[in-house]
């Protein structure tokens, strides 16, 4: 979609309809030191209902001074399937990455299946972010859990510490909405809520974020050739 010297803008376009019930999705990215990549969902992705599970597999490695920036499109949740969604980042010296995942449990009129989802974030050190969320039907409705509600809107920065952006006031918080920082170089923005995204702070945040991001990266003045992603189902 876009390119210089140092990186390129790529987007993701399903040739045919998935995921279906069985479909295992992987997509492998390589930023090589120095470098940046910008990974652009054209379309939100649906996890239509069938017997077999389906999964959603994104592995990148950021290497050294390098930069990866993906604002992903909803990702739906059909009823009567179980579906997985992995993410797994590793990130060399002071390699950056900045994430959304949208997910909605069910498509219109619809509760939605079994979901899981799991993110692990690393570096030269070790462990940065690990988390594992288990959102199937008998789990989900349980005290303390999502109960109703249905969307979850997140956004992670890996290898730097941003403060969040839009309503509420940077550094608040309101209903629905989850801010922290992680012990090791990154911050984490989350919103759960019912129907419609409240695009008013993680859509602003993840711009802000990554125009900051990018900043650092130009002023850093490296050189280097983004790898390219790979994908197969």
């Amino acid at each position: 979609m876009d390119q210089d010297a140092r990186g390129a803008r790529v987007g993701l376009l399903a040739t045919q309809a998935l995921l279906l019930s069985g479909d295992s999705v992987r997509i492998e990215v390589d930023v090589a030191p120095g470098a940046w990549l910008d990974v652009v969902e054209t379309t939100g992705t649906v996890a239509y209902e069938g017997d077999a599970p389906s999964s959603w597999t994104v592995d990148a490695t950021v290497g050294d001074g390098a930069l990866l920036t993906w604002a992903g499109k909803p990702f739906v949740v059909s009823d009567g399937i179980a579906t997985h969604r992995d993410t797994r980042i590793r990130l060399h010296g002071t390699g950056r990455v900045l994430m959304q995942e949208k997910v909605v449990l069910g498509r219109a009129g619809q509760t939605g299946g079994d979901l899981t989802l799991s993110l692990t974030a690393t570096d030269d050190s070790g462990p940065v972010q690990v988390e594992h969320l288990e959102l199937t039907r008998r789990v989900r409705t349980m005290p303390g859990v999502l109960g109703s509600l249905r969307s979850m809107d997140t956004v992670t920065a890996l290898g730097w510490s941003p403060e969040p952006a839009g309503e509420p006031a940077a550094g608040t918080t309101g209903p629905g909405e989850t801010f922290f920082r992680l012990e090791r170089s990154g911050s984490v923005l989350r919103w759960i809520g019912i129907g419609r995204f409240r695009d008013r702070l993680c859509d602003p945040t993840f711009a802000a974020w990554s125009e900051e991001a990018m900043r650092v990266h130009r002023d850093a003045g490296l050189i280097g050739t983004a790898h390219g992603v790979s994908c197969s189902a």
